[in-house]
């Protein structure tokens, strides 16, 4: 059998400590961040405070990309290092997911960085993907960022799977259930002058 993708879950917070592990190992292994700008606050110290630094957040959250020729020791060794939870599997099976190779030449030829965009999708809404590996395949908003991101659940793997988009990736199908429109505040009757 020869090297394939594999993805493995992490517990939250423990990602970049197992990336660091399973390299060291000599795993092929992949965490792909995204460049986020954020505002440092130190309490006592008024010179520093609203200091703008960049932080390196993980674009996937817990989920780590790991290349390897899976056999039952490979499975264990990963399975046993610190901060590694799980191997993401098929529906109903123990076998890791096979991640597809140009799947993950698209995420990483991707350039992952910052979309002002004004996002007019919502929760609920069903949307068509446009670009990469999952083109044309429509799925149900289940999260959208004020970033221009918008977290899609498709039908792969044989269950729901969120994946990420960039808002100008997808396209919106049918617009999901709307709230009623309530009025908050009373008319008053304007003064005239």
């Amino acid at each position: 059998m020869s090297e394939c993708w594999h993805v493995i879950e992490c517990y939250e917070g423990k990602d970049k400590e197992a990336y660091g592990r399973l390299a060291a190992m000599g795993f092929n292994v992949w965490r792909p961040t995204i460049a986020v700008r954020s505002t440092r606050r130190w309490a006592g110290k008024p010179a520093l405070n609203g200091a703008r630094i960049t932080i390196y957040a993980p674009l996937f959250g817990r989920y780590l990309f790991l290349r390897v020729e899976m056999s039952d020791s490979v499975r264990s060794a990963v399975k046993e290092q610190r901060g590694v939870r799980s191997w993401l599997c098929y529906a109903g099976s123990n076998d890791p997911a096979i991640i597809p190779d140009e799947l993950i030449e698209h995420y990483r030829n991707f350039p992952h960085e910052r979309v002002d965009m004004k996002v007019a999708m919502t929760i609920g809404d069903t949307v068509r993907a446009l670009h990469g590996p999952f083109a044309g395949l429509e799925g149900k908003i289940s999260r959208v960022d004020l970033r221009g991101v918008v977290c899609a659940e498709l039908c792969i793997f044989g269950r729901p799977t969120p994946v990420i988009f960039p808002v100008g990736h997808v396209a919106l199908v049918e617009q999901g259930r709307r709230p009623p429109i309530e009025r908050h505040v009373q008319q008053r009757p304007r003064k005239r002058a």
